[in-house]
């Protein structure tokens, strides 16, 4: 049973093996595609009208098969438009291309090209036109009970753009449970002062399911307060700081149904009443072997962003020590002898020159759940 491996994909093999677990009364399934032994290319990612392009390729592998699935290394990327135009795209990471910072010509069609390190074989999308995306009318939340909602307002007045689909990514300001002032120098092989902050970090997640909205239905191209997320209002997320930044962009009628179709074969599977996984069909094809299946599409577009904030004081009150944090049993101690134990960070002095005041690492360094490096738009 194949794995799909990059980004979006990645999570079918696990939906796949939920439906295996289900009860006797129902038959697992899986399409054809995923019951194929053959390695296939998954290409992840669109073309940037306005930034950097950003591609991630990888390879289907059996769900059995130990380890992350493969990236495809060593690729040659192109973004090639219809009057000739040609724009190298270099790997970063393992299976992670980019491109430069572009701005691409509005009335141009683009089309991606991969030419695999390995065997030879040329992948390439079908031209697109490039999609102008309309801003960002509003990003906000609203309180509900014991919910925090964000939701997002957008419109295109020039009532073309009608598939939307957007990416979310959070980030919040958090403290580990105890400041440590002191820190084991092994150099001198003993407690000194800390010069290395630990109490204070920040955590960043880009939320990996599918968000999409469609106006095709309505009179106006607009969409008002569409949810994003919806978190507990005690979350540690809105203890001190937090940050949503939602990116926008305009598909076509074509990119949306894939991607609906791709949410729902990653997202709402793993109930007898949940539609089972179809094989997916994107706009990526081999030029001297089209029947070979190749997983992704590739849009063009233009990208508009907004990014909001919210502290503690933007909310109803909470009791301080009310909020959710991993740190609930958290404690500390007076122990002697810690300098050769690396799970336990000193904290403070005692009247004791032989003890110090300790806790777990866990409890004490923020850099176990995120970076002590103050992000540069904080």
């Amino acid at each position: 049973m194949a794995r799909f491996a990059a980004a979006s994909f990645a999570r079918w093999g696990p939906r796949l093996a939920l439906l295996g677990a289900l009860g006797g009364c129902v038959e697992p399934y899986a399409p054809d595609l995923v019951d194929a032994p053959a390695s296939y290319l998954v290409v992840d990612g669109f073309i940037n009208g306005n930034g950097v392009t950003r591609i991630q390729l990888a390879r289907t592998t059996n769900v059995a098969a130990p380890g992350a699935p493969p990236a495809e290394r060593g690729a040659k990327l192109f973004i090639l438009d219809d009057a000739g135009g040609r724009y190298a795209l270099t790997e970063k990471t393992s299976g992670n291309y980019q491109s430069d910072s572009l701005v691409l010509p509005a009335a141009r069609q683009y089309q991606l090209r991969i030419a695999a390190a390995v065997g030879g074989a040329v992948y390439e999308s079908a031209r697109v036109a490039l999609k102008a995306t309309p801003p960002i009318d509003k990003l906000g939340w609203r309180v509900q009970e014991e919910q925090v909602q964000l939701l997002l307002s957008t419109r295109d007045p020039a009532q073309a753009t009608r598939y939307y689909r957007w990416g979310v990514a959070e980030t919040w300001e958090f403290n580990s449970a105890f400041m440590s002032s002191l820190e084991y120098d092994r150099v001198k092989d003993d407690i000194v002062d800390r010069t290395t902050p630990i109490y204070t970090c920040w955590h960043t997640n880009r939320l990996s399911s599918i968000k999409q909205g469609s106006t095709a239905q309505f009179s106006q191209d607009a969409l008002a307060d569409v949810q994003l997320l919806h978190l507990p209002r005690r979350d540690e997320r809105f203890k001190i700081r937090y940050s949503l930044l939602v990116s926008q962009v305009a598909e076509t009628a074509e990119e949306f149904a894939y991607y609906e179709l791709l949410r729902k074969n990653t997202e709402a599977v793993g109930t007898v009443n949940d539609p089972l996984p179809v094989q997916l069909t994107g706009n990526v094809h081999r030029v001297d072997r089209p029947q070979e299946p190749v997983l992704g599409y590739v849009g063009a577009h233009t990208v508009q962003a907004k990014r909001i904030f919210i502290t503690r004081a933007d909310l109803p009150p909470v009791n301080f020590y009310q909020y959710d944090t991993p740190y609930t049993n958290c404690a500390f101690d007076t122990l002697k002898g810690i300098a050769n134990d690396p799970n336990v960070v000193p904290i403070s002095r005692t009247r004791n020159p032989d003890a110090v005041l300790a806790s777990s690492r866990e409890c004490v360094d923020c850099r176990l759940r995120g970076s002590n490096v103050k992000p540069s738009f904080w």
